[in-house]
């Protein structure tokens, strides 16, 4: 009986998560990660003390996912050798792109590429606001690229702002990829069935096509230097 009692506690044990949060600061997390079946190698989770939480691509520029609530589960990263390395999102994850978020397009109609060549992106590491936020800078398709995702009103939204300087050519941002994007008043649009909700920076001119999968909204680049700043609410 002493046997199968501590048989039962030791799954326990091992059943139960490693969780981390953000207390009064953001929690920056390196890790490895999964997503779409892949794993992800290059990764650097956010967690926030409103516990609206993200992951970042670092070698794609990607923002992969979104959610609200606990942040990670850090077990399979820090028990015993942690072999694995994989940090798990807590919570109900909202799974957007690994794609990257820019590219040089040929019209407004070319496809849009799945990934970027590893070593065409070359990392510049972050800055934190005052908030301690980072702002991911790093120089691809010939151009240097500050990527700033920030908490809105408290946690009711992301909002992420993407500038380019010293561009060579303009560039093409996608901002969301789904079965269906529908255009509203005041520069919104709802992604999926009504999935999430983008709302873009009055006066940008953002654009849906259609794609052999869906569509996809987008905004072009198209100064050597140039910004875009939206948001995401969920």
């Amino acid at each position: 009986m002493l046997l199968i009692c501590c048989a039962a506690y030791s799954r326990a044990q091992n059943a139960s998560p490693y969780v981390i949060n953000a207390t009064n600061k953001p929690y920056l997390l390196r890790s490895f990660l999964m997503f779409e079946g892949k794993k992800r190698t290059h990764v650097i989770s956010v967690g926030t003390p409103e516990k609206i939480n993200y992951a970042y691509d670092l070698k794609q520029g990607a923002l992969l996912e979104v959610w609200r609530g606990d942040f990670m589960d850090v077990k399979e990263m820090w028990q015993d050798r942690g072999e694995p390395q994989l940090a798990k999102p807590l919570g109900t994850v909202l799974p957007l792109s690994a794609a990257p978020a820019l590219a040089v397009l040929a019209d407004k109609d070319a496809a849009w590429p799945d990934s970027i060549a590893f070593d065409d992106l070359q990392n510049q590491g972050y800055v934190l606001d005052k908030s301690k936020m980072p702002t991911f800078l790093y120089t691809a398709n010939g151009a240097e690229v500050s990527d700033k995702i920030t908490v809105l009103n408290g946690g009711t939204a992301l909002s992420r702002t993407i500038s380019i300087s010293n561009g060579k050519q303009p560039l093409y941002c996608r901002i969301a990829a789904a079965a269906t994007i529908d255009a509203h008043k005041n520069n919104t649009y709802t992604v999926g069935n009504k999935t999430y909700t983008v709302t873009v920076a009055e006066g940008t001119k953002a654009f849906i096509r259609k794609t052999q999968s869906g569509k996809e909204l987008l905004v072009q680049l198209a100064n050597a230097s140039d910004s875009l700043t939206y948001s995401l609410t969920w």
